[in-house]
């Protein structure tokens, strides 16, 4: 009996412990967006991003990477950049593409996509991997300012590395793509940037649009603050707590820069933009689609509409899906026609 007793205590014990710490974490949670952030990134982080095709040490032997290179950026701390070539190249200059990585804000790096603008590149493009401040440490509007002065840095530098600093994409996936689209905006729309006190880093006076930016890839991102809780996307009250500072985001100081569907103009650039069948994203995509089709900006989709056979989030990265290549043709069309002047 008296075993059976000091079993129960135990027992008691160790539910009564478990219970405060679930209650200890929840309080916590409520306070502070750093627990969440934490258990979200570990997540995020324990799977590889990318899961690149059967061929892709010809990839690898077909493209040579520089060390990061450090940018310096306006009221953001520095952030880095990794450029990829063709190891191969003729006397012209190449496209340039600076891609911006997914990660929910908090997590990844330039390194999580590598492998993919290694693909890229070796199709003979010079791809800029922007490493950018995370959340919570840095929040919004850091990473968009730390984009727009990697922009500035290839439109003085690309030539030194075999690009051609007139022929200018931006591309992103997820939180990346939200990044990528919001930093088109800033470089073709003046509240933008006012509202962000800066001046875009590609700025034309003559014109006042981003001459040089000739297109935008955005694969799987939010990007409609007033609607993108009605999608059910996971953690999404994490993500975007931790990025903006504010645990109710949707009023967060200027969230509304989030919101491409709203600050897009007529000038934007050309702008391709895909995403799986069943992301939870795929409303978010469709809705600044529509945007900029009123604004008469050229869009091009790859949307599946329930072909794809059940395609989930980031589907463009994992090359063991056929429609992860279609993926990639389409996006190789697509900046073959923005850099040629054909979008």
């Amino acid at each position: 009996m008296m075993r059976r007793t000091a079993w129960v205590r135990r027992a008691r014990f160790i539910a009564t412990s478990v219970l405060v710490g679930l209650i200890v974490a929840f309080l916590t949670y409520e306070l502070s967006v750093e627990p969440g952030a934490a258990i979200v990134k570990a997540v995020f982080e324990a799977k590889p991003e990318v899961t690149p095709p059967d061929d892709f040490s010809a990839v690898e032997a077909a493209v040579s990477s520089t060390e990061p290179i450090a940018i310096t950026a306006t009221n953001a701390p520095p952030a880095s950049i990794t450029i990829s070539r063709p190891t191969e190249t003729g006397e012209a200059l190449l496209p340039v593409v600076l891609w911006i990585h997914g990660g929910g804000f908090i997590s990844s790096s330039a390194d999580t996509v590598a492998d993919y603008t290694s693909i890229l590149a070796s199709h003979g493009y010079v791809v800029a991997n922007l490493d950018y401040s995370l959340a919570p440490g840095s929040q919004h509007p850091v990473p968009v300012l730390q984009a727009d002065a990697a922009l500035g840095f290839l439109a003085k530098h690309a030539t030194e590395y075999g690009g051609d600093p007139d022929k200018i994409v931006l591309g992103g996936d997820s939180a990346g793509a939200q990044i990528a689209s919001e930093v088109a905006a800033l470089e073709t729309n003046r509240q933008v940037a006012a509202s962000l006190q800066t001046t875009p880093a590609l700025h034309s006076t003559a014109t006042g649009m981003a001459g040089p930016l000739r297109g935008v890839v955005l694969f799987c991102g939010l990007y409609n603050m007033q609607t993108v809780a009605d999608t059910g996307f996971p953690a999404l009250r994490t993500y975007l707590w931790a990025y903006t500072g504010h645990r109710e985001w949707t009023t967060a100081p200027g969230i509304e820069n989030l919101s491409t569907t709203s600050t897009a103009t007529t000038d934007y650039p050309p702008t391709f933009l895909s995403v799986g069948d069943a992301d939870p994203f795929r409303s978010q995509a469709a809705e600044l689609a529509s945007a900029l089709v009123q604004k008469e900006v050229a869009v091009t989709t790859l949307f599946w509409d329930g072909t794809g056979d059940g395609l989930g989030h980031e589907y463009q990265f994992d090359f063991s899906l056929p429609q992860a290549h279609t993926a990639l043709d389409a996006t190789l069309d697509f900046l073959t026609s923005a850099t040629t002047g054909n979008s």
